[in-house]
């Protein structure tokens, strides 16, 4: 068991104050900011009662850090590091920029963004350039979540983030075996995150889609909208960042296989997919053949954000000119999950499975041998819905 003693180290007429630490016939020093006089020390011992009094404190308070684990096995050196790093305030905004910046190198741009922007927000709210965790108080969320109250997702996305930045941030700090806690504060234990309010349905039907594919395109951005548009319908509501991100060898047989870049690292089966291409885009295929991917957007835009917007941008045009409500590229994965549920009979886990969404028995799932036959059959309904086609 470690003993401390208040001691000076020199004998110099003002003296820095240090407890050590001893332990295993090993000693080590923790520095404090007590100076003790020459005229309080004889024969090098501390001999003044207020100077021994504030240490005696101190020692306290490490004795009582200490009663909570097990430091059977540590040495003077493991204590006073382990006493020194619990003493020091832990960069909330640090931390919190070094888990977005591995977000985004591990493609998940999208969600890194977001994070970002609800880091941006507390700051903003708060007022500081740095926070500690021990900043974050169930008062100070509290009160930023009021502050969000009057919008739709931020009130609900933006805590969501920074409560899962703290969650990794106590496992990264906290060492729940030794009872180790670096970071004691809790704030979202105490606090109801909002719901999202549900937004209104992104779907149109297909009359829109067939005027919008009837506009002839005249220029090369309407041109690509009106190419991605099929695309994304013929493909059972594939997400733009899915086309952006194909692999060169991603068309097998007559079949496309990808996995969502949504989700691919959140899943056992990396959100594998495969889908029959129908004959209606085969030609499109070869008219956007890549250099690295499959697809030629990634040569053509610096990420899957830009290739987006672009698109949306031209599909905006088409609207205008084919005289419909504007839409964007999402809403074809909207459209293309009604049509699918409401004209062609699918039921709601089949829609989910053509989406390449999470199941939801997952252990059942793991039993069964996964074919995507089913995928080809619905879609080959949605498309003949869509296209009148018998």
């Amino acid at each position: 068991m470690a003993t401390f003693k208040p001691v000076v180290r020199s004998n110099n007429e003002f003296n820095t104050v240090y407890i050590r630490i001893s332990t295993k016939n090993k000693v080590d020093y923790i520095k404090t900011s007590i100076v003790a006089h020459r005229d309080c020390i004889e024969h090098g011992e501390i001999t003044d009662w207020n100077i021994i009094g504030s240490c005696a404190l101190i020692i306290k308070k490490y004795i009582e850090k200490l009663n909570n684990i097990d430091t059977e096995s540590w040495t003077a050196q493991d204590i006073k590091k382990y006493l020194l790093e619990d003493s020091v305030e832990i960069s909330f905004t640090e931390f919190a920029r070094t888990y977005i910046l591995k977000m985004k190198l591990a493609g998940r741009k999208k969600s890194a963004a977001n994070y970002q922007t609800a880091l941006k927000s507390l700051l903003n709210f708060i007022q500081k350039d740095e926070l500690y965790f021990s900043d974050l108080t169930s008062k100070n969320i509290r009160a930023w979540i009021e502050f969000l109250s009057d919008t739709n997702r931020a009130k609900n996305m933006y805590p969501n983030a920074i409560s899962k930045i703290f969650d990794e941030g106590c496992k990264e700090y906290n060492d729940y075996d030794q009872n180790i806690m670096r970071i004691s504060n809790q704030p979202f234990r105490v606090i109801e995150i909002p719901r999202t309010e549900t937004p209104e349905k992104r779907t149109t039907d297909k009359e829109t889609i067939n005027k919008i594919l009837s506009v002839k395109p005249e220029t090369q951005r309407e041109d690509l909208a009106h190419d991605v548009i099929l695309l994304v319908i013929c493909l059972a509501g594939i997400n733009a960042c899915d086309l952006y991100n194909a692999n060169k060898n991603g068309l097998k047989d007559n079949y496309l296989c990808y996995n969502r870049i949504k989700t691919a690292n959140k899943r056992k089966d990396k959100a594998f997919f495969q889908i029959k291409v129908p004959e209606r885009i085969k030609p499109l295929f070869e008219k956007y053949s890549g250099i690295e991917n499959l697809f030629c957007f990634s040569d053509m835009y610096v990420d899957s954000d830009s290739f987006s917007q672009n698109v949306n941008k031209g599909i905006k045009s088409l609207c205008e000119k084919a005289g419909v409500p504007r839409i964007t590229v999402y809403w074809l994965r909207h459209t293309w999950a009604t049509i699918a549920r409401n004209k062609c009979g699918a039921s709601i886990e089949e829609v989910a499975f053509c989406l390449n969404h999470s199941s939801a028995h997952r252990i059942t799932e793991d039993y069964i041998q996964k074919s995507f036959e089913i995928v080809d059959k619905i879609n080959e309904k949605v498309l003949a819905y869509i296209f009148d086609e018998k």
